[in-house]
């Protein structure tokens, strides 16, 4: 290992080494006139395709990106079997600093059995920990104890304090930051002929790799990426699963380093997974790999990846995943990432047979995420540049269903259904005049009405549309 993990402070920080990047190119300034228009609402809505593509782009990034991150490969505790989640609960432990002290002499008891029985109660107590043990965890010895498990010869107990780990990591950043001295031991558990172990390993990496690029990086840097690679090749699907989340959580931005992680063909293993996995546990983990590989500004490995056949794999698993609600989110997210890109990726989803007439089920699901992030892959779609795109939008029905969507549904909704709606209706004319304008316009001034400044900024724009482009509505 290159780095010194410590619970030292200083040290900790001394880990890193920042590299400014070079400043991006700065646009020619825009014109006083193009200044002036700018500050008007009517001005708002984007007035070509390309902007329409840069603006939903941005507003995607700056308005859902939250929401997405809370859905996308969250922190994961691991619970005991009578586990019982109840959000409005109180803390199920109430632990004395006396509790604390019993549960430290388990800890060191030289009773193998009763060691175990101590770390099983620490990894419970950790999934809501009390003041007395947040304080044992960040002030106290707990870590140490656990390093000594660790570096032992024990497999059971090297399990059991690796689950412990797992659950500091699932924590606040100062638990986090205290279980980064486990790091190595947990990148060699990867490599064990213990599946039980590797899967606890990789499970606690993934919570350690969300909490910060510092920690992701750190991570890098000290080799776990083809541990956790070479992971994807068991036939375990637990495993299997872990690694992916384990992966995705390292592929997040910023500095996500895919070159690293394409350089250990990890491409080679998704895809293969896709090809070859029917359970939707396993696609809809290996998915939220994609999502984040695709969600890359770059461009590159979206690219690369297409070019292996990845389009006609995605479209594969989206009919079986249609029942399966949430499991189906992060292949929708890929699918919407690949759209949001250059109009050739865009072609290369829409020329396969079952992509489009499977969104329209998609778009009419009864899972309400399920139907928002499909309508948000639709206004991709629309946004595309070439007029053979939307011919082939219209021809297969969705204009009647984003529009009974943009005017019945709830508000958030049928502002999704609105952006695709207008992306057309921004290609021109001829586009413009081919929507049911008697249906949208009722809508439309609804949003006027509203209190939510992109809804009202949407009507608007559709009213200036339909007065200079649209003759007459009849």
């Amino acid at each position: 290992m290159n780095i010194d993990f410590t619970n030292n402070k200083d040290k900790f920080e001394n880990a890193f080494t920042f590299e400014s990047s070079s400043p991006p190119k700065q646009p020619p300034p825009p014109s006083p006139t193009a200044v002036h228009k700018s500050k008007y609402k009517r001005n708002s809505l984007p007035r070509n395709t390309e902007e329409a593509r840069q603006r939903r782009i941005e507003l995607d990034a700056q308005v859902r990106k939250r929401q997405r991150e809370q859905l996308i490969s969250a922190k994961r505790f691991k619970h005991h079997e009578n586990y019982r989640d109840d959000d409005d609960a109180e803390p199920e432990f109430t632990l004395s600093q006396q509790d604390i002290e019993k549960l430290k002499s388990g800890l060191s008891n030289v009773n193998r059995d009763t060691r175990l029985s101590s770390l099983q109660d620490l990894s419970k107590f950790l999934v809501d920990p009390p003041d007395t043990l947040k304080q044992f965890v960040i002030e106290g010895n707990c870590i140490e104890i656990l390093i000594k498990f660790l570096s032992g010869i024990d497999p059971e107990e090297q399990l059991q304090a690796t689950w412990c780990i797992t659950n500091i990591a699932a924590g606040p950043k100062e638990f986090v930051n205290k279980a980064l001295t486990a790091v190595p031991y947990l990148i060699s558990f990867l490599e064990r002929d213990n599946i039980s172990l590797q899967d606890q390993a990789a499970w606690a990496i993934g919570n350690i790799a969300i909490e910060s690029p510092e920690y992701r990086d750190l991570l890098r840097k000290n080799g776990v990426l083809i541990p956790l690679i070479n992971l994807l090749d068991y036939k375990d699907v637990n495993l299997v699963q872990t690694a992916c989340f384990a992966l995705s959580n390292l592929a997040r931005t910023p500095n996500a380093g895919l070159d690293e992680f394409f350089a250990g063909g990890i491409d080679k293993h998704l895809l293969r997974h896709l090809k070859t996995d029917e359970s939707f546990e396993v696609v809809s983990e290996v998915a939220w790999v994609l999502t984040y590989i695709t969600s890359d500004k770059d461009n590159k490995y979206t690219t690369q990846l297409l070019e292996e056949g990845l389009a006609s794999l995605l479209v594969k698993h989206m009919r079986p995943l249609l029942g399966h609600g949430p499991l189906a989110l992060p292949l929708i997210r890929t699918l919407g990432n690949i759209a949001s890109g250059p109009d050739e990726n865009t072609d290369i989803l829409i020329q396969q047979s079952d992509f489009l007439p499977t969104m329209i089920e998609f778009i009419q699901s009864d899972c309400r995420p399920v139907k928002k992030e499909s309508l948000w892959v639709m206004s991709n779609i629309t946004a595309a540049r070439r007029p053979d795109v939307l011919d082939k939008v219209f021809n297969t029905g969705f204009i009647p269903i984003l529009s009974i969507i943009a005017t019945h549904s709830n508000f958030d909704i049928r502002k999704e259904a609105a952006y695709g709606l207008i992306n057309i209706a921004s290609h021109g004319a001829e586009f413009m005049r081919s929507l049911p304008h008697q249906e949208l316009l009722p809508g439309f001034l609804e949003y006027i009405r509203s209190q939510d400044f992109d809804l009202i900024r949407l009507g608007l724009g559709y009213i200036e549309m339909l007065l200079t482009q649209v003759q007459n509505v009849s």
